[in-house]
């Protein structure tokens, strides 16, 4: 018996990548994720640049 031919990594992924351009719904999901980690990360450099407020 032979063992199945295995695909390569980038056969995985161009097959992967046709699957998701293919799937409008997918697409939006990933595209959201995106903008929530990019606020994310703009919400922590606005508040290492903010100033505090001295404790009186």
């Amino acid at each position: 018996m032979r063992k199945p031919m295995r695909s390569t990594m980038e056969d995985l992924i161009a097959e992967n990548k046709q699957e998701l351009l293919s799937d409008p719904s997918a697409i939006n999901e990933i595209e959201k994720k995106l903008d929530e980690k990019k606020a994310k990360e703009v919400y922590v450099e606005e508040q290492k640049t903010k100033p505090r407020a001295a404790n009186n």
